[in-house]
């Protein structure tokens, strides 16, 4: 019987869950790249004149940081990186502007919401990581003699450095806990899912996982699974064995089949029942020649360990194969077909043997 560490779980996903929450730090991170860019932009074009040359090539670099985060996370498969980077940024031209004071020495009422937005963009993890160092360099600027140019008010300095310590707490609240509300709701759809895509009576995937979650996640990865072998079994005389035995004891015949294919299978390989007693297997990074000799390894184990009763009988089992190629994302359908056919073939000329031509 199967267990939920087994490989083909991870195929699984909690898509509409995971996409939500990918959109939700998508549209943080969208808004705060155009925001950024409208008024850095604006802020250097109308300043430049009166900008001290370090506030100025600040507002530049961090600009510069700005445009280059879009970029890694929209042109490049580097989407973490361009979310850390945005806040790098943002996080030093903070510290620039406490430094110097910014227009009007207004610096402190600007930066005070930095550990909102990184909450937003990248999570309680990272936005910890940033809000801190965002507060250590804050008290670190703004009580340390000399360390800069501008000159704030003793009560300015504490009234600022507690409101940015209130904002960090409960935005580190809020995303915990909503954190921790996405997880459950994505373990409770995982969970469902994986009900959905099990056969009850062997507990291994069903046809839905096939068509549902494998094919589509083959056809994702072709370059790492391709070529694969795609192999249909089925068990010989099964009508039989329910007329004599009873339902019960096909049960029975079924779960053993399952346990016994497995053994010649890897991790990697996925076994699916795609009907009563008909049993998909597809074998990633497998040639024809290699899935026929594996497809006679299942019929021989198979028919050298007979079903043992608990009255004492013994039921042999004999099982019939097809087996056929995939070799690229476009033969899927064509390959189950093929393998189908050839299955039909096996029966038709004897039964218990394996058809790869």
């Amino acid at each position: 019987m199967g267990n939920r560490n087994e490989k083909w779980y991870s195929y699984l996903k909690a898509d509409r869950v995971q996409l939500v929450e990918q959109s939700r730090k998508d549209m943080s991170l969208l808004t705060m790249i155009i925001i950024a860019i409208f008024v850095l932009s604006g802020l250097i074009i109308s300043n430049h004149e009166i900008y001290s040359q370090f506030l100025l090539y600040s507002l530049i670099g961090a600009l510069v940081m700005v445009v280059t985060s879009a970029t890694l996370f929209y042109l490049t498969s580097h989407r973490l990186g361009g979310r850390l980077l945005l806040c790098t940024g943002v996080l030093l031209f903070n510290c620039s502007l406490i430094y110097s004071g910014g227009t009007e020495n207004t610096a402190l009422y600007w930066v005070m919401y930095y550990p909102l937005i990184v909450y937003s963009i990248t999570g309680p993890k990272f936005g910890s990581l940033f809000s801190l160092a965002f507060l250590a360099m804050s008290a670190y600027f703004l009580y340390t003699p000399g360390a800069i140019i501008a000159e704030y008010a003793d009560t300015e300095k504490s009234r600022y450095l507690l409101s940015s310590f209130v904002i960090v707490i409960f935005s580190f609240i809020n995303e915990f806990y909503r954190f921790k509300s996405h997880n459950m709701m994505e373990s409770v759809s995982l969970d469902n899912k994986k009900d959905a895509n099990t056969d009850v009576l062997t507990n291994i995937p069903n046809r839905r996982f096939l068509e549902d979650s494998y094919f589509p996640y083959l056809q994702k990865n072709n370059e790492v699974l391709l070529p694969a072998a795609v192999i249909i079994a089925d068990i010989d005389h099964f009508k039989m064995i329910n007329d004599t035995h009873g339902h019960d004891i096909g049960d029975l015949a079924i779960i053993h089949c399952v346990n016994t294919f497995k053994k010649t299978l890897r991790n990697t390989d996925v076994l699916c029942r795609i009907g009563g007693e008909e049993f998909l297997i597809c074998i990633p990074k497998m040639s024809l020649n290699k899935a026929e000799k594996i497809a006679n390894k299942m019929r021989s184990a198979l028919a050298d360990n007979p079903l043992k009763l608990e009255d004492g009988a013994v039921l042999q089992l004999r099982s019939s194969f097809g087996v056929a190629e995939i070799t690229s994302p476009k033969d899927f359908n064509s390959a189950i077909k093929l393998a189908d056919d050839r299955l039909y073939k096996a029966k038709e000329t004897g039964r218990n043997k394996v058809v790869a031509d």
